[in-house]
């Protein structure tokens, strides 16, 4: 089975660049069991830009989904908490509705992973599939940043409606987990606090 990273294509430069969110998005809690801790709703101002393109997915500075994208994920996986964030440019009178998914968290990333040295990024994502245990979308653990990943049937799921803006890159599939490693096959963790 494939896996991908779910994010902002990378030709897209137009996407909405979100202004003022510390200490309104504090992704500390977007975990299980703290998520209560981040509005349920907020609005967040953007960068003031006659020519944003609002994608389906963004990237940065966490992940945020559309409606249409929203209905995929609750598809594959019913019981995603979600935080309700709109995107406003004040000037243009413009603005999107995304949800920011609150996912469980998969520590399914192989030794064979290339990160760099703070864990905020992947240079080459190799995903143990035993331990994502069977979850189509999912936060990978145990990084400094929240990345999304979704499996190839949520992510054909995507594909097939009308979406714009999204970059996918594929991850690698180790499936000889333990066989080099004396550690229980994967478990998923509710947790995150501290990562983001």
């Amino acid at each position: 089975m494939k896996f991908f990273l779910l994010g902002t294509d990378d030709s897209c430069s137009n996407y909405p660049k979100i202004r003022n969110w510390f200490g309104k998005v504090d992704l500390r809690y977007a975990n299980v069991n703290e998520a209560y801790k981040i509005p349920a709703r907020q609005l967040l101002m953007i960068e003031e830009r006659e020519n944003t393109v609002f994608p389906d997915i963004i990237s940065e500075p966490f992940p945020l989904i559309s409606p249409e994208v929203r209905s995929v994920f609750d598809m594959y996986e019913p019981h995603i908490i979600y935080r309700e964030i709109i995107l406003l440019d004040s000037r243009y009178e413009r603005s999107g509705a995304y949800y920011l998914p609150v996912l469980e968290e998969a520590d399914c990333l192989d030794e064979k992973s290339e990160l760099n040295l703070d864990r905020s990024r992947i240079r080459k994502g190799v995903i143990d599939y035993g331990r994502t245990e069977g979850k189509a979308v999912f936060r990978v653990g145990g990084l400094n940043h929240y990345y999304m990943a979704g499996r190839l049937d949520l992510v054909e799921s995507i594909l097939k409606r009308d979406v714009k803006g999204i970059g996918l890159t594929e991850l690698e599939v180790c499936q000889d987990y333990g066989s080099h490693r004396n550690e229980p096959r994967g478990v998923f963790t509710a947790g995150g606090a501290g990562q983001g």
